[in-house]
């Protein structure tokens, strides 16, 4: 009977420490994983903020493209500075009164 005992204790003490480091590898790896999954959370937020800015930007291009595109197209007058500043000055004035 003792040598049976000590034949288990004998096999069990290497097999105890083996388990014992692949629960340990484990619990590691698993603590990796969440640091993972975070950085991966953080970088696809990063990735949405850029491709809404990306079409947003799109959106004013299109616009200035546009705006571009009608000053092409029609034959505008040169503005006149001088008749805007009297224009200005004639509003200030009744303005005032």
């Amino acid at each position: 009977m003792e040598e049976i005992i000590a034949i288990i204790m004998v096999f069990s003490i290497p097999l105890s420490a083996i388990l014992g480091s692949f629960y340990l590898k484990l619990q590691r790896l698993k603590i990796e994983q969440g640091k993972d999954d975070q950085d991966v959370k953080t970088l696809r937020q990063q990735v949405g903020y850029l491709m809404a800015e990306n079409e947003e930007m799109q959106d004013r291009l299109k616009n200035v493209e546009y705006l571009l595109s009608q000053e092409k197209d029609s034959k505008r007058q040169p503005i006149n500075m001088e008749y805007q500043e009297e224009k200005i000055k004639a509003d200030n004035h009744s303005k005032s009164y």
